[in-house]
């Protein structure tokens, strides 16, 4: 297979399937998984993919996609490790933290977990809540609200109600786009839980991986003005974390091959 054909065939797969690892993508293309390396840091030199940890993601193509909770939960996992072991370090004793919804935070409630640290935890995530409930640091809280179809998030009344009663110490947040305007997601149901999550939060910190950079998906989250810090990997595009610092950002990288074995 010449490298041009070679390189559709990825391209077209990747719009279908969103996400990939290199041994996925070497097996569909009966290859090495070195010429998938090179195939991949070439189409991302292009702009026509994102390169993750042990594979790639395709690019924001539409302001309103989302993957399913499967995808989600399936694509950069060593990189949403490394940010939520990073993300844990701002947790201090005592502290009252609100944990938004999302694969990336199932991870980190798993950090969470392990922690001995006492805190009191409020989630509208069911997945996160099974995660935190009955450890002995834990204090956990449980708005309430109707489960989104096909996902873990708790969403309406009464729980948006008693978030808004809320002053926590930390939000940990995520959505599906940043860029240097602002923090956005595809859904105005979620939208509208995390920016009660934001106003009951002291301090807010995003955690989302390298891919989420660049685009803007349909609904306004937060300006960037009220993220008090980014928390991403290193596999962010140079020009991508230096247009974040020249807007006045806090931007933290985790290293993802420091903790791929943790």
């Amino acid at each position: 297979m010449l490298p041009a054909e070679r390189r559709q065939r990825l391209i077209d797969w990747m719009t279908t399937n969103v996400a990939a690892t290199n041994h996925e993508l070497a097996r569909i293309l009966n290859t090495s998984i070195s010429t998938v390396r090179r195939d991949l840091d070439y189409l991302a030199s292009q702009g026509l993919v994102r390169r993750t940890h042990g594979g790639a993601v395709s690019i924001r193509r539409l302001a309103t996609w989302e993957p399913t909770t499967d995808v989600a939960r399936q694509t950069a996992i060593e990189e949403k490790r490394a940010i939520a072991i990073e993300a844990a370090k701002r947790i201090e004793p005592h502290q009252s933290i609100l944990i938004d919804t999302g694969s990336t935070l199932h991870i980190f409630a798993q950090v969470v977990a392990e922690l001995t640290v006492p805190l009191t935890v409020v989630t509208s995530d069911v997945l996160v809540a099974s995660t935190l409930s009955n450890r002995p640091h834990v204090k956990l809280v449980v708005p309430g609200g109707s489960c989104r179809d096909g996902a873990f998030t708790l969403l309406g009344e009464p729980g948006l109600s008693f978030l808004k009663d809320l002053h926590c110490d930390q939000l940990f947040l995520v959505t599906q786009a940043v860029d240097t305007n602002c923090a956005s997601d595809t859904s105005m149901d979620l939208v509208n839980l995390k920016r009660t999550m934001i106003n009951a939060a002291q301090r807010v910190t995003l955690m989302v991986d390298s891919s989420k950079f660049g685009g803007r998906a349909i609904y306004r989250v937060a300006d960037i003005e009220q993220i008090d810090e980014i928390i991403t990997d290193n596999g962010i595009a140079p020009d991508e974390l230096q247009r974040m610092l020249d807007a006045g950002v806090t931007v933290t990288c985790a290293d993802v091959d420091s903790n791929a074995g943790e």
